[in-house]
């Protein structure tokens, strides 16, 4: 199972995580992996080579860590087009294959 989590701020999206391999398929072709990979990797690329801005992140085989904290605070409606944009796809991909994919939202002070 891959586990999503969404870290939010007064509402905002202020990072992103993914972890693990949704077992729907062999690694190399599995869908559900690859379409997560996709949200998640094009949303850190807008982020980066669109909106020209240096957010932290650590990437590896099977997780992604992006970090906007870093960002300033006027960028962030720009940033929300992105990453709500991300999350409407996640929410939609979690209800076609909820036993692939925990999608977990957590709000910090």
């Amino acid at each position: 199972m891959i586990k999503v989590e969404i870290f939010r701020k007064n509402g905002s999206i202020v990072g992103y995580k993914a972890n693990g391999h949704s077992g729907y398929s062999e690694q190399g072709s599995d869908i559900i992996c690859s379409a997560i990979s996709t949200s998640l990797q094009m949303t850190l690329a807008g982020i980066q080579e669109v909106l020209k801005l240096e957010p932290k992140f650590k990437m590896n085989n099977g997780f992604l860590d992006v970090d906007l904290r870093n960002i300033s605070q006027n960028k962030f409606t720009e940033i929300n087009i992105l990453t709500e944009t991300m999350v409407l796809f996640l929410e939609e991909l979690t209800k076609q294959y909820p036993k692939y994919i925990r999608l977990v939202e957590k709000e910090e002070k």
